[in-house]
C-alpha cells in the first residue's frame, strides 16, 4: 500500500496561510533567556592543539542524558583538551553541579562527539565519546574513543564510570584517528542498544555499525558488522559522515539509518529486518529516495514537520546563494510499494534554506502551540555568520516557517556547533544548550508563560525497565497524541544533534487545549498501548511489561503462572497467549516457554 501526504502548498498559498494566522497565536512565542550563570552550567568549547585538519574548528560537542536515573536530564560537555570534560548533574531546582571529578570522568582529551545509551539495561545509561586522544599528545591518536560504563551508585550513593571501550571493541572506529557523531539504537529489536559512529576523515568506509552482544551473550562487547550488514553504493568518493539518526521511517518497526554527510555523500539505509541468521541487514535507497541536494549536510533532525504521519529529514548545510546550495528539508512524500521513503527537498519553498554555515539543529514545539518549530545554529571563521535561526511553524502544517529570533530571545551570532534541547526544570517548555566553537557554552532557559492558558503541554516518559527484552526508555516506540482532533507523531529515538543528542522524552505542545484526547504508544514489539483523556500540564510515565509478567511486578515467577492458569481455566480472553483465537493447551505451552525464556534471542 502506498501512503501519501497532502499536496504541497505553492509559495503564494504559503504566504496566504501566514497572513491568515490570528495575531494572538503569533504572540505566544518561546521566551529564551541566557541562563548559564544562574543554572551553573559554566563551560567553554576551546580546543587544544592536536586535532587533525579542520576538526578543531568543527568541534564543540555536548549531550543530554539522565545519568543518575532520577528522571531529570543532566548535561555532559566535552572539554576539548583545554579543560576537563564536565558532567553537570541536575539538582532538580533549576541548577546543575559539575560532578565529573566525583564520577571519574573529568578526562583531559581531544573529544569530538558523544552519545548516551543504556547498553546493559540496568537503568543507568552509558556514555560513548569519539576522541582524538589525550590532551598531552601533540598529534591525534588512533583507538582513543571512550565508552564509559555507568557503575551506578555504591553503598554510599556515590556514582562512578569506568572506561571499557577497548574490551568492548569500540575504542577503534578507524585504523586512523577518527570519529564524529555517534548514535545508539536497537537495529535488530533484540532489546539492547547498538551503536553507529559517523566519521568525516579521508578514509573509505569509515562510518561503522557495531552490534551489541549483551542480549545474545550477556557480555558488554560489540561486533563491527558494517561490511556484513550494510549495502554500500558503487562510487569513487568517500562518505564523509557528520550526524546519524536511527529511527523507523517506514513503519515496519525496524529502524533505518539516516546519515547526514559532507560533500553530497549523505546516505539512507533502509532496514531489511532479520536475515536467515537473525541479523539485521540494510539496503541503500539514497538515490531512489531522492537524497541528492544536500551538498554539505552537517546537523540533522528527523521529525514529522507537517503533521501527515510521515517522518521528514531536515539537514543544515552551507548556504551559497550563487550556486543554490543551502539547507535541505526532505519532506517524505510517500512510502512506495517496496516500503521505501520518497522525499522532496522543500527547504526554499518552506522558508528554511538559509542559516549560513549551518551546524546543530533541533525541532520541537518550543512555543507549545501544537506544532514543531526548528532552531538552527551556524558559524565558520571567515564566513558571514548569521543569527541563530528560530523558525516558527507559521501555519501549523509545516508549509511555511517564519524566522523570529528577536521575539524568541535567540538573536545572537556565534560559531555554534552542537545544539540540544531539554526541559531541565520540568516546567513544560523546552530549553536549549549550544556550544560556541572557541567560546563559551550557552544555556538558554525557555521562560514561556504558562499562566495565560495558551501554552499547555504534556510530557511523556516511557519506562521499559521491567521488560527484559525491550530497548531502554522505549527507544523505537512511536508516540501519537491527538489534541483537539489533530494527531502529533513523536518518534522515540536517539534524538541526535551534531556532535551530541537531546533529551529522550516526548514533549507534546497543547496550546489552549487542556486534554489529550488519545495517547497511543506503538512499542517496537508491535504491541499498542492506548490512553484516553489525559489532563494537560503534567509529566506521565508509561510502563511496558512483558506479556508473561501477568501481575506486572517485573518478576517471572509462581504468581504469574498462578494468574495465567486461573485465567486459562476461566476462559478469559487474556489467556489466549499465542493469539490464535482459541484458548487451549498451546497457550499453556507458549506461556511456559515465555516464562522460562522471556527473551529467546539471549
Amino acid at each position: 500500500m502506498v501512503m501519501t501526504r497532502q499536496p504541497r502548498l505553492r509559495p503564494i498559498a504559503a504566504l496566504t496561510a501566514i497572513a491568515a494566522i490570528p495575531s494572538a497565536a503569533i504572540a505566544q512565542q518561546a521566551a529564551y533567556n541566557l541562563a548559564s550563570i544562574s543554572t551553573g552550567v559554566i563551560a567553554e568549547s576551546v580546543t587544544a592543539p592536536g586535532y587533525p585538519g579542520q576538526q578543531a574548528i568543527m568541534s564543540g560537542g555536548l549531550t543530554i542524558g539522565d545519568f543518575n536515573n532520577d528522571t531529570y536530564p543532566d548535561i555532559f560537555i566535552l572539554g576539548l583538551g583545554t579543560s576537563p570534560d564536565k558532567l553537570f548533574i541536575n539538582n532538580q531546582d533549576g541548577t546543575f553541579t559539575d560532578r565529573a571529578p566525583e564520577w571519574g570522568i573529568d578526562r583531559m582529551h581531544k573529544g569530538m562527539g558523544a552519545a548516551v545509551g543504556d547498553i546493559n539495561n540496568d537503568g543507568y545509561p552509558e556514555l560513548y565519546i569519539t576522541s582524538f586522544g589525550p590532551a598531552t599528545e601533540l598529534e591525534p591518536v588512533a583507538s582513543a574513543c571512550i565508552l564509559y560504563l555507568n557503575n551506578g551508585p555504591d553503598e554510599h550513593g556515590q556514582f562512578s564510570m569506568t572506561d571499557i571501550a577497548e574490551p568492548a571493541g569500540v575504542n577503534n572506529v578507524l585504523d586512523i584517528p577518527g570519529g564524529m557523531t555517534p548514535a545508539f539504537g536497537d537495529i535488530d529489536l533484540d532489546g539492547d542498544l547498538d551503536l553507529f559512529v559517523a566519521t568525516w576523515e579521508y578514509f573509505p568506509n569509515g562510518n561503522r555499525l557495531f552490534e551489541n552482544d549483551f542480549m545474545q551473550t550477556g557480555a558488554l562487547t560489540f561486533q563491527d558488522i558494517t561490511r556484513r550488514s550494510m549495502e554500500f553504493p558503487e562510487r569513487n568518493f568517500i562518505t564523509r559522515g557528520f550526524t546519524p539518526h536511527i529511527v523507523d521511517i517506514n513503519g515496519d518497526r525496524y529502524p533505518e539509518i539516516l546519515l547526514s554527510a559532507d560533500f553530497a555523500t549523505s546516505e539512507l539505509w533502509v532496514n531489511n529486518g532479520p536475515n536467515e541468521a537473525g541479523r539485521a541487514t540494510f539496503r541503500t535507497t539514497t538515490n531512489k529516495s531522492n537524497i541528492a541536494e544536500d551538498h554539505n549536510a552537517m546537523g540533522a533532525l528527523v521529525e514529522d514537520l507537517n503533521g501527515d504521519g510521515l517522518l521528514d529529514w531536515f539537514q543544515t548545510n552551507i548556504f551559497v546563494e550563487s550556486s543554490g546550495y543551502g539547507n535541505t528539508l526532505y519532506i517524505c512524500q510517500e512510502l512506495d510499494d517496496e516500503n521505501d521513503p520518497i522525499y522532496h527537498n522543500d527547504s526554499a519553498l518552506r522558508g528554511v534554506k538559509d542559516n549560513g554555515w549551518g551546524w546543530g539543529v533541533v525541532a520541537g514545539d518550543f512555543d507549545n502551540d501544537q506544532d514543531p518549530d526548528i532552531i538552527a545554529t551556524n558559524g565558520w571563521t571567515g564566513w558571514p555568520n548569521k543569527p541563530t535561526r528560530y523558525w516558527t511553524n507559521a501555519d501549523g502544517q509545516g508549509s511555511a516557517f517564519v524566522d523570529l529570533p528577536v521575539p524568541s530571545g535567540l538573536y545572537f551570532n556565534i560559531n555554534g556547533r552542537s545544539l540540544v534541547k531539554l526541559d531541565h526544570d520540568k516546567d513544560g517548555d523546552l530549553d536549549l544548550v549550544v556550544a560556541d566553537n572557541q567560546g563559551p557554552v550557552r544555556f538558554y532557559r525557555n521562560d514561556l508563560a504558562h499562566a495565560d492558558g495558551f501554552t499547555n503541554y504534556l510530557r511523556v516518559r516511557l519506562d521499559t525497565s521491567n521488560h527484559p527484552c525491550m530497548a531502554p526508555l522505549g527507544q523505537g516506540a512511536m508516540v501519537r497524541a491527538t489534541v483537539s482532533g489533530k494527531t502529533q507523531l513523536h518518534p522515540v529515538h536517539n534524538n541526535a544533534s551534531f556532535l551530541g543528542q537531546s533529551e529522550i522524552a516526548t514533549h507534546i505542545g497543547m496550546g489552549t487545549e487542556t486534554m489529550v484526547e488519545t495517547l497511543t504508544i506503538t512499542w517496537n514489539d508491535g504491541v499498542v498501548t492506548t490512553l484516553h483523556n489525559i489532563p494537560a500540564n503534567q509529566e506521565i510515565t508509561i510502563s511496558k511489561y512483558h506479556k508473561a509478567d501477568i501481575n506486572e511486578d517485573g518478576d517471572f515467577d509462581f504468581y504469574d503462572a498462578s494468574a495465567f492458569l486461573s485465567a486459562h481455566r476461566a476462559g478469559i480472553p487474556s489467556a489466549d497467549f499465542d493469539q490464535s483465537g482459541t484458548i487451549d493447551n498451546n497457550d499453556v505451552a507458549a506461556f511456559v516457554q515465555a516464562l522460562t525464556n522471556p527473551c529467546p534471542s539471549r
